[in-house]
């Protein structure tokens, strides 16, 4: 019989009349705990970790390029490209040229719209070297979540100097911030697309898909040299697009994403909609997507002191252990390559950070150059 019931009977006589209630008795008993109060949330922890999908231990490039297609057609097919989402796929996407603005010496800053799904314009800046001959490396720049958009100084001086190293960089714009900044770009409408039968996170595929669609259609641009990079959801967007899209060939998401294995612990990590959409762990783990990556140049950067989410002593090791036996065999180890910054060692992509993703280009899309050097070329005055 249970505590309310004994209690119930108790104050109740024989022949139905109410008797005097022990207060003390009740107090008593309504204090004692049933349960430790972090027990529900560690059991269903526990629950959740034990379903997510462990990382197989191929034994050849074959028996993992096997796994790997089949775990990449899964996530676009059954994840990505649900429902009304895969006709969006084939839609084909505009692209509409404006001005060109004034810039900085040594490249132009052009103007533009494109398509992410029909009716949906998504603005963007394309740094352009002023002098382009044959062909140069290209670069998508993705962000998080900063009002600020593609405007943000730490983002428009890494558009720069890549722009000032020969580079195609183009600057998008991300659902919800900057010029897209409105009610009806909010993360969490994503969820309502999905409640309609189709894929909410289609719409965030699609615009660094088709923005790397036009990065490509440019004239001088090098389809063996094109690199994706971002800070916070712009981590989440490089290492997303950059493990499905095999055109992705140099990547560096920053401060962006773990393991759903860590995300399991540590609440910080959850993310937004977009992070943890709806059916992406029955196919797949964030640990998968970076062993995707391999042979291609990878480079993960997290911060020491991260007090946003991500922080590099919980986040980075699993990826690692998931990723480096991949990239060994194929003989590619140096390809993955990762980047701790202590200073500021908080949620940035700050020179630092800057700095490694350069090196990284250097390594290996300049690989021979001996005229290009990876420190920032300042370019404060020019934001």
């Amino acid at each position: 019989m249970s505590v309310v019931a004994v209690m119930l009977a108790a104050v109740v006589t024989a022949d139905d009349r109410p008797t005097t209630i022990d207060s003390k008795a009740v107090a008593h008993a309504l204090s004692r705990r049933v349960i430790a109060p972090e027990l529900p949330l560690a059991e269903v922890r526990a629950f959740c970790e034990a379903k997510i999908l462990p990382m197989p231990a191929p034994r050849s490039v074959a028996e993992w390029e096997k796994y790997a297609e089949s775990m990449r057609k899964a996530a676009l097919e059954r994840v990505v490209f649900r429902g009304e989402a895969s006709r969006w796929r084939d839609a084909p996407g505009r692209v509409q040229w404006l001005e060109t603005l004034p810039a900085g010496p040594g490249y132009l800053i052009k103007k533009l719209r494109y398509e992410a799904v029909p009716g949906l314009w998504i603005p963007a800046l394309l740094y352009e070297p002023t002098s382009l001959t044959g062909r140069a490396p290209v670069v998508l720049n993705v962000n998080g979540h900063d009002g600020k958009g593609k405007a943000a100084p730490y983002k428009q001086i890494r558009c720069i100097n890549q722009a000032k190293r020969g580079m195609l960089a183009l600057n998008v714009e991300w659902l919800g911030m900057g010029q897209l900044r409105q009610p009806g770009f909010v993360h969490y409408r994503m969820n309502q697309l999905d409640l309609c039968g189709t894929s909410g996170l289609a719409v965030y595929y699609l615009a660094m898909s088709r923005a790397l669609d036009l990065l490509l259609d440019h004239p001088h641009a090098d389809p063996e040299r094109v690199a994706v990079v971002g800070l916070s959801g712009g981590g989440w967007q490089t290492i997303f697009i950059s493990a499905l899209d095999r055109r992705v060939v140099l990547s560096n998401p920053v401060a962006g994403y773990s393991s759903f294995r860590t995300r399991v612990w540590h609440v910080s990590d959850l993310g937004d909609s977009e992070q943890t959409p709806s059916d992406l762990a029955t196919v797949t783990d964030y640990a998968h997507l970076t062993a995707l990556r391999a042979p291609r140049p990878t480079l993960l950067t997290f911060n020491a002191r991260d007090q946003c989410c991500f922080r590099a002593d919980r986040a980075l090791p699993p990826l690692l252990q998931a990723a480096e036996p991949i990239y060994e065999l194929y003989g590619q180890r140096d390809a993955l390559r990762y980047h701790i910054n202590h200073d500021p060692g908080t949620h940035n992509f700050e020179r630092d950070n800057r700095e490694a993703f350069y090196r990284m280009l250097g390594d290996f899309f300049f690989r021979g150059d001996k005229q290009f050097d990876w420190r920032e070329i300042p370019s404060d005055g020019e934001v």
